[in-house]
């Protein structure tokens, strides 16, 4: 008993041990795939359009027919079934045999339809791997936001706590004291702020991947370089998987094209049956062929094909029309990209060197008598602002590289 006690306790603290592992985001990625509903409803999608692929070019089921023939209905003989030599009793089987136009063009549908539903498996996984990507990124830099928050309210507070003997030495004056613990104050509604943001990224994260989002994100990738230039992903916008939709939804107006021209030809059906006779009379055997007789094609058959024809012409249209929309969002996303890219770099090379460059002379003149406390605070904060502006513009880098990384690449080849 003991050990199995002490093999639990070991097992419950390895459990705990591997749920306190930083959650990378591909590790994000593979479990918001596992976890996801609209992935498992498109999946079953597919299946039942697969289902249909092997059955949709074959003829339809044979009918079984059966019943009286030549009953009579008047005079002596009125519903005997043995006065007249005519009457039977008559079963058989009737098959309909649609034109092989007609079975191929139902054929090609079915498979266009599955292609439809498989495409959109792709797009709903890139959109998933996308807001997966972004889920994750905000509550990475919810996080930093608030690293940055929580080190300068230490910094604030260690200044607001020497005000009170500064203020008896007369090296402040009570007002700069009132000043510096009023800055700490004022900071601690700023993280209750960050804290709601945190919160609502890991609630966001936490509908895509379950409770792995009670992980803390480990360092994200680099954002910095998009794994194909933008030129290429110009180039290569057909891969846009909503795109892919539009095409396919393309050739399935064109088999329906194609399926509705097929109508002008005549189907047929062929009939046998066994027609039974009293003993006296001898028995039938029956053999009947029936034909479609498409004689008005201009007023049916041909204003169905011309319906379709419509059809199709509006789906190019809308194929057309979603390119320039998705060449367009591509372009806006890669300028995005680049702009946060220059911003981020700038604060990072630039500006946060200068500003701390400034709180430390801010700083070592406070600590030499020469200088003020709010001078030192007002440097501080023009730090943490700086940082917090380079981390929102990491943050808006991000967005855009992960849209750009994982909506336009829809198969994962990234």
């Amino acid at each position: 008993m003991h050990f199995v006690f002490l093999l639990l306790l070991t097992c419950a603290s390895a459990a705990g041990a591997a749920d306190s592992r930083p959650l990378n985001l591909e590790e994000a990625l593979q479990i918001a795939e596992e976890h996801s509903a609209r992935l498992l409803a498109q999946r079953a999608a597919i299946g039942a359009a697969s289902e249909q692929l092997a059955r949709a070019a074959e003829l339809p089921d044979p009918k079984l027919r059966f019943g009286i023939d030549n009953l009579p209905v008047s005079d002596s003989d009125a519903l005997s079934f043995t006065r007249d030599f005519m009457t039977m009793r008559r079963i058989g089987v009737m098959q309909d045999m649609p034109n092989a136009q007609k079975r191929q063009a139902r054929g090609e549908r079915a498979l266009r339809e599955w292609a439809v539903e498989t495409g959109n498996l792709a797009l709903q996984r890139a959109q998933l791997r996308q807001d997966t990507a972004i889920a994750w990124l905000e509550l990475h830099y919810a996080q930093e936001n608030t690293r940055a928050l929580r080190e300068l309210r230490s910094a604030l507070q260690l200044e607001a706590d020497t005000t009170g003997p500064a203020v008896s030495a007369g090296r402040m004056s009570a007002a700069a004291a009132v000043g510096a613990r009023a800055a700490v104050e004022t900071l601690r509604e700023r993280l209750i702020v960050e804290q709601r943001n945190l919160e609502r990224a890991r609630a966001a994260l936490a509908a895509l991947i379950g409770d792995a989002a009670a992980r803390a994100p480990a360092a994200p990738p680099d954002t910095s370089t998009l794994e194909l230039p933008p030129q290429v992903l110009l180039e290569q916008i057909d891969r846009h998987p909503a795109q892919r939709i539009y095409e396919q939804r393309e050739a399935l107006a064109q088999a329906e094209v194609a399926l509705a021209a097929s109508a002008r030809k005549p189907d047929w059906s062929w009939e046998v049956s066994f027609g039974q006779r009293e003993p006296r009379y001898s028995n039938m055997v029956s053999l009947m062929v029936s034909m479609d007789l498409p004689l008005r094609k201009g007023a049916r058959q041909d204003r169905d094909v011309a319906a379709r024809v419509k059809q199709l012409e509006q789906a190019q249209a809308l194929r057309e029309d979603a390119r320039r929309m998705h060449e367009a969002e591509v372009r806006a996303l890669i300028a995005d990209w680049r702009f946060a890219h220059e911003r981020a770099r700038l604060f990072a090379t630039n500006v946060l060197p200068l500003t701390r460059e400034k709180r430390d002379l801010a700083l070592a003149a406070y600590r030499g008598g020469r200088g003020e406390l709010a001078t030192v605070l007002e440097a501080q904060r023009g730090v943490t602002e700086v940082e917090l502006s380079r981390l929102n513009a990491e943050r808006e880098r991000a967005r855009a590289w992960a849209r750009l990384n994982f909506l336009l690449l829809a198969h994962g080849d990234h």
